[in-house]
């Protein structure tokens, strides 16, 4: 796209909403999310089928959301991995010294 930004529309529900993107690989994630999410939202139509209004329904998909979002967080700590391997080094570096 040579540096220039794209507006696209994704639909969610019943709601088109435009989105910028700056690439073709941005653009496929913006469209892959907008299918997950509308992949969300019939599941949790189908699993409850009455709740007070639709709005229920994008807070359920918005709250479940960033519940996997917070625990994929956990799981990506790196730290301890990184902290083990300069362990190691130093462990190496005197093993070599001796």
């Amino acid at each position: 796209m040579d540096g220039q930004k794209l507006i696209i529309h994704v639909q969610i529900g019943n709601i088109s909403l435009p989105m910028t993107v700056v690439d073709p690989e941005q653009e496929a994630i913006v469209r892959k999310a907008a299918s997950n999410v509308n992949q969300q939202l019939m599941t949790v139509r189908d699993k409850y089928k009455t709740v007070p209004n639709e709005q229920y329904y994008y807070a359920m998909v918005m709250l479940n959301s960033e519940i996997k979002a917070l625990s994929a967080e956990g799981r990506n700590d790196t730290a301890p991995i990184f902290d083990t391997l300069s362990e190691l080094e130093q462990e190496i570096d005197e093993l070599i010294h001796k």
